[in-house]
């Protein structure tokens, strides 16, 4: 595992939006919305959101071990279509739970303060917070995780520039 810090995350996550902003130059056109959020379809995905279209590379950011990447897209795709996680996923990725947790945990943090701002981009991105808090609720839903109880648990200080679910929401008002 590629476990880091919250600051670790953010210049992780940030140089990826850097390279999305090379793929997709007309969303940071004079004019444009610029950014890019988990609801961009991704020209060329199939009619995927960045948000699903994503997932793997995000993933790919925060965990080495290809198995868990599959599991945790598993357990993903699992909660989407409504059918019993797989018994051997939900097996693997308890059985790695403490790095599995702690890793999801600091980079959906990391995500979450991305929202208000990344990089030098003012507006901020979603695409990393949906994509883990997405993650995360897969985790729950499969009855692996409770990230309520670890955030209590780990009391993070409050973060400059996290914006709460209305100011995400008026973004696209």
């Amino acid at each position: 595992m590629m476990r880091g810090t919250t600051a670790d995350y953010r210049k992780r996550f940030t140089a990826f939006y850097s390279a999305l902003v090379e793929v997709y130059p007309q969303q940071f056109v004079e004019g444009a919305p610029r950014r890019i959020g988990s609801t961009y379809r991704a020209p060329g995905a199939g009619g995927l959101d960045a948000q699903t279209f994503y997932m793997r590379h995000v993933l790919e950011l925060l965990f080495e071990c290809p198995q868990v990447i599959e599991d945790l897209i598993a357990l993903c795709r699992s909660a989407y279509r409504g059918t019993p996680p797989a018994a051997e996923a939900v097996a693997r990725i308890s059985a790695a739970r403490e790095v599995v947790y702690t890793t999801l945990f600091e980079a959906t943090e990391a995500a979450s303060s991305l929202t208000a701002r990344i990089g030098e981009w003012d507006a901020g991105t979603d695409l990393f917070a949906n994509i883990l808090t997405n993650t995360d609720c897969a985790l729950q839903m499969a009855g692996l995780y409770d990230h309520a109880k670890t955030r209590k648990a780990a009391a993070p200080a409050a973060s400059a520039g996290t914006m709460d679910q209305a100011s995400i929401d008026a973004l696209f008002g």
